[in-house]
């Protein structure tokens, strides 16, 4: 199974392949009744999948034409027809999360137009009072629902949702929590219904708060083992719960456990642990990964493979004028990294893979920009090799790597590498964009100030007007690919580096295009 890393992988969305019962998340206009519709799921004879299913992500934009709120929902589609019921089940969740999406936003829209109301009068009330100024801003409104496939294989489809709002302050409100199908049933696995290993989940979730970093233990609130006991005497129907290749995950509210700084508190917990756990759904193999969180809290990792556990946890070095430095621990051993380069953030991971076991560092830096590390934990946390680019999806000797090219504006190119202790090796020769059009409001066109003639797929000299907006696609060599929004017209031109800018026919890539997203 391959792992999906965080958020950064996005999946080419096509509009056409969202399911018919939800096309277009809609706002109807006032007035009118919105019309339900009812999913029928009729009784089907349960056949066994073959193979791992193949998913895409959609997405969904709210229609309003109001400035000041915004509503955007992703979701995740089958796409193989080798698991009819779990293909069907996905859907009706989505359709109705969509349908529920939908209510949420025109509440929140409502609410926006309420909020902006109040502050127009407040600003005319208060014209040359002494605090004037504390009325003359707009209250901006999202909601926004995202989504990854944590887990896929024929035995469990497992899907990590975040749900964010912001309706005005100094943050929005992120809540984190899963939903579980059986891969072969299309049956959603109820939390509740892993009851039955909740106590062992609980130790071994303070378990790993007692090997973390003082700077971390000393965020918990004071009664945080009050409120670990009230999740867990209720089960873990009131905890956010999804699945990956390693165990279940555990994730409590924000600013629940500790400060909302903090980000959201995960625990992973490996299966060997869960004495209890249907068997029928253990993954197949030995591969998995381990996020290490970035916060200081400890993670218990079979780092050698011999079934003993060592707590690993990340140490932040602050240093505003370098940049942060970090250092990984690992029982009594360290990975010192950082100090350098400008970095402000580390995301380390154990890999156990059938090349080894590793421990792979992605460091940020300014302008978004990544740089990965790997470290043999084989032979005394060695450092293998550094490469530009952050591990956007990983599997058993295999891993997609997106690094930043420019070319006509920043981009994020994948390239698809294998791994082992000799390092990163990739046969790819040109940079993917991931930059499609389907992607929807992800996806960036840059806009012809001139006419530009370039060669369609047919090898023909085509020209494109002033005023078209094309979507750099792919980048080889000097040759950019490109395609229209609508896809209608697709292809390529070539261009020359000189002195830090690129000129096609001698026209340089500032007069030739507007809106050039560069970074930095």
């Amino acid at each position: 199974m391959k792992r999906r890393i965080s958020f950064i992988l996005v999946v080419t969305m096509m509009a056409i392949a969202l399911w018919a019962c939800d096309t277009k998340a809609k706002k109807e206009d006032a007035g009118k009744t919105e019309q339900k519709t009812e999913t029928v799921v009729e009784e089907k004879e349960e056949a066994t999948p073959a193979g791992e299913p193949e998913y895409a992500y959609t997405a969904v934009q709210y229609d309003s034409d109001y400035q000041y709120f915004e509503g955007r929902i992703k979701c995740v589609q089958l796409t193989d027809d080798s698991h009819p019921a779990l293909k069907e089940a996905v859907d009706k969740y989505f359709s109705e999360s969509i349908q529920q999406f939908n209510k949420s936003c025109e509440s929140y829209l409502e609410d926006s137009k309420k909020a902006n109301q109040q502050l127009s009068k407040d600003q005319e009330d208060n014209v040359g009072a002494e605090n004037e100024y504390v009325y003359d801003y707009t209250a901006h409104y999202s909601y926004d629902i995202s989504c990854q496939v944590t887990r896929c294989d024929d035995k469990m489809l497992s899907i990590k949702i975040d749900e964010y709002s912001y309706t005005g302050g100094a943050h929005g409100t992120t809540n984190e929590y899963g939903v579980t199908f059986d891969a072969k049933t299309g049956d959603i696995l109820e939390n509740s219904s892993f009851d039955g290993f909740k106590d062992i989940v609980k130790e071994e979730i303070l378990n790993r708060i007692d090997n973390s970093s003082e700077e971390a233990t000393s965020s918990l609130f004071d009664d945080y083992k009050d409120t670990i006991d009230y999740h867990f005497d209720g089960g873990f129907a009131t905890l956010g719960v999804y699945y990956n290749e390693r165990g279940i995950v555990v994730a409590f509210e924000q600013a629940e456990i500790v400060p909302y700084a903090a980000g959201i508190p995960t625990f992973n917990i490996p299966y060997s642990k869960l004495v209890g756990f249907d068997e029928k759904y253990l993954p197949e193999g030995d591969f998995y990964t381990a996020e290490i969180p970035s916060n200081g809290f400890a993670e218990m990792v079979d780092v050698n493979g011999d079934g003993e556990e060592t707590p690993v946890y990340l140490e932040t070095i602050p240093d505003e004028d370098l940049g942060d430095s970090y250092i990984l621990h690992i029982g009594d051993d360290a990975i010192e990294n950082g100090g350098d380069d400008a970095y402000y953030m580390c995301s380390p991971m154990f890999v156990h893979s059938s090349t080894g076991n590793y421990f792979i560092l992605d460091c940020t830096g300014m302008s978004d920009w990544h740089t990965t590390y790997l470290y043999n934990a084989d032979k005394n946390y060695a450092l293998v090799q550094s490469i530009s680019g952050n591990i956007t999806e990983i599997s058993d000797g295999k891993c997609t790597i997106q690094a930043k090219v420019d070319a006509f504006g920043s981009w994020g190119a994948k390239k698809e590498y294998t791994y082992d202790g000799n390092g990163f090796v990739t046969t790819d020769k040109v940079d993917n964009l991931d930059n499609l059009p389907s992607k929807g409001d992800d996806a960036i066109g840059i806009t012809l100030l001139k006419k530009l003639t370039y060669t369609d797929k047919d090898g023909n000299q085509q020209t494109l007007s002033k005023g078209t907006v094309i979507y750099p696609t792919v980048l080889d060599g000097d040759k950019l690919e490109f395609m229209t929004e609508d896809g209608a017209e697709s292809g390529y031109f070539t261009f020359e580096y000189k002195d830090g800018v690129r000129y096609v026919d001698g026209v340089s890539e500032y007069d030739l295009f507007a809106d050039m997203p560069y970074a930095g």
